[in-house]
């Protein structure tokens, strides 16, 4: 799921808990948003660069693998262990209640995208819809998505071979 979508459901999620929360709010949309860090610390370590806009574009290639650092704070370990120290003061429950918000919204996403994926793959008949290639390695690219919050209709999936999706993520050249 893209950081704006998680931004906004978060910030959705703390306004409408600030009434149980109170002032605990905002580290419910803290620990929502900012357990993303974990993926610019991977960045930041593989390739040794601290720019934000690089990681999103770093982490928005066509097939970017992810070293297991940039899903640190995502796991069940992390998200338990912010819940336990919780145990003891308010603000570390909020905290982690939100991480594990966005843990579960990540889990809802894959999912929903899996069915997406594999619908446009056989409405495809696993073919690349740009050059024609059937073949195992053709997978699926996002090709339309609303600008806040994603859409999971197959009609907005297409299917791609390996170096046409790359194309499709190649930034795209202006004419002069």
């Amino acid at each position: 799921m893209r950081v704006r979508d998680h931004i906004a459901i978060s910030s959705a999620t703390a306004l409408l808990s600030r009434r149980w929360l109170g002032r605990s709010a905002i580290l419910l949309w803290s620990g929502a948003v900012l357990i993303d860090s974990d993926h610019y610390f991977a960045f930041w370590l593989q390739e040794g660069r601290v720019s934000p806009a690089a990681a999103v574009r770093f982490y928005n290639r066509a097939i970017a693998a992810q070293p297991r650092a940039a899903r640190a704070l995502h796991t069940p370990f992390a998200v338990l262990t912010v819940f336990g120290l919780g145990s003891r003061s308010r603000s570390l429950t909020a905290l982690g209640l939100g991480m594990g918000l966005h843990v579960m919204l990540d889990a809802l996403h894959e999912t929903r995208m899996k069915y997406a994926r594999a619908a446009a793959l056989e409405r495809d008949q696993h073919t690349c819809q740009t050059c024609g290639r059937r073949a195992p390695q053709v997978g699926t690219h996002l090709s339309r998505q609303p600008w806040l919050l994603p859409s999971y209709r197959p009609q907005n999936v297409v299917s791609l071979c390996d170096p046409c999706h790359e194309l499709a993520h190649a930034p795209q050249m202006s004419p002069a």
